[in-house]
């Protein structure tokens, strides 16, 4: 039996308090990394070739304001959502253009009250009523912690950009982060069902240990099951997969060993990030 299902509709099988913690403790992370950083740090280069560090932050604020307005409501979810429908390529890009010039120091304060008051109202929701399935980036209708997880992938990924760039090594390990496995994987199946190419394998991860992923479709719904049982049909190093899922080295097919259908499912998310 899985210990983990992570589904679009219904959220977390284990239920959204583990979704909530641990984006406090990513947070905790990526704000510990860049506040040590000094001034040379925040100009350089990410791995995100177009931004520097100080604009991964900052990209980074721009995602906790949007998680805080979807989560308390706010008109302020406008701001974001006036481009249109998000396009990984160029939306961010907007948001930055859309928002205030910030010195670093800025920039960390900022964060810093975000995080706090998103983790003040991801309690609130919490406890409140499931309310309607909302819209994600993958054009998919999600429960809204399944939402929230989109936010924690984003982050982790980009606190990767940062560290990797900067020649440290990320504290937020894969193997501490089930559930960006989780989503990550959830995200290109559903980016490949709306391709017309929906997942159906079993995938051996390797961090410290090996962890297998079921990823499929039941009722028209994208599922990730932790913990699958079944034979794999496709082996990687976890974070080497899901760097390649968001468009960065490797290739899916240097980084995840696996028949054509599962690289065709998942690797349209790789193709429009």
């Amino acid at each position: 039996m899985s210990d983990f299902v992570l589904t679009e509709k219904r959220g977390l099988n284990a239920g959204p308090e583990a979704i909530g913690a641990t984006i406090q403790h990513q947070r905790s992370n990526f704000l510990r990394l860049v506040t040590q950083l000094d001034p040379a740090s925040w100009a350089a280069k990410s791995r995100c070739t177009a931004w520097s560090v100080h604009d991964v932050v900052r990209h980074v604020v721009n995602v906790a304001e949007l998680h805080v307005a979807l989560l308390s409501g706010s008109p302020e979810v406008e701001r974001f959502l006036r481009h249109g429908p998000i396009q990984p390529a160029t939306t961010p890009l907007l948001w930055l253009a859309d928002s205030p010039a910030q010195s670093p120091e800025e920039t960390l304060e900022t964060l810093a009250v975000l995080i706090e008051r998103e983790r003040e109202l991801f309690q609130v929701r919490t406890a409140g009523p499931e309310g309607p399935l909302m819209p994600a980036p993958s054009g998919r209708q999600l429960h809204w912690s399944t939402l929230s997880l989109h936010m924690l992938w984003d982050a982790w990924i980009h606190e990767r950009d940062v560290a990797l760039a900067l020649g440290v090594e990320p504290e937020s390990r894969v193997e501490d982060f089930p559930l960006v496995t989780m989503y990550a994987l959830l995200l290109a199946g559903g980016v490949g069902v709306q391709a017309g190419h929906p997942p159906a394998a079993t995938l051996a991860l390797r961090d410290v240990t090996e962890s297998r992923y079921e990823i499929g479709v039941a009722e028209d719904e994208v599922f990730v099951a932790a913990g699958a049982k079944g034979a794999a049909q496709g082996h990687g190093a976890a974070d080497e997969v899901l760097d390649s899922l968001t468009g960065r080295d490797p290739d899916l097919a240097q980084a995840l060993t696996a028949p054509e259908p599962v690289h065709t499912s998942l690797g349209v998310l790789r193709q429009v990030m």
